[in-house]
């Protein structure tokens, strides 16, 4: 059987994320489902299923259980990788652009002293750890853009 299920990141998962960042980033936190379900327009157990898909690698969160069945949750906190997805922080994928464009700019050169320095710029830049050049990153672009 080939079947794949259906994608549901941007019609269920991403918009409880939003919503539950939101309301975490202001400090107005823990979220339970209630006003989730009134942010994103999707039923309680739509919020309940992506509380199960975003734990705990997008946000961290409680299920409370009730006597009679599922309770309900609380979304607790944002982790890295969720401040990532919604914007708040920057993501990696302009330092993999710019070694990217480091060894294309290496490739197309022929000057050998020009290469050897793009090698060196690329492998640098590479082995910085990812943390530290997305924030090398974005204070260039925030400089640049006046805001720095």
């Amino acid at each position: 059987m080939t079947d794949k299920l259906d994608d549901v990141w941007a019609s269920r998962d991403f918009p409880v994320l939003v919503a539950a960042a939101r309301i975490l980033d202001r400090g107005d936190g823990p979220v339970s489902a209630a006003p989730l379900v009134q942010a994103t327009s999707l039923s309680e157990q739509e919020v309940f299923s992506a509380f199960d898909a975003l734990t705990p690698s997008y946000l961290t969160g409680e299920v409370y259980e009730s006597l009679g069945g599922r309770g309900d949750v609380f979304f607790a906190g944002i982790t890295e990788r969720g401040r990532r997805a919604v914007g708040l922080w920057p993501s990696g994928e302009g330092v993999d652009a710019l070694v990217d464009a480091l060894r294309k700019a290496e490739d197309t050169t022929d000057d050998p002293e020009e290469k050897t320095l793009l090698r060196r710029a690329a492998g640098a830049v590479g082995s910085v750890s990812r943390d530290i050049m997305v924030d090398v990153v974005a204070a260039v672009v925030s400089r640049q853009s006046g805001l720095g």
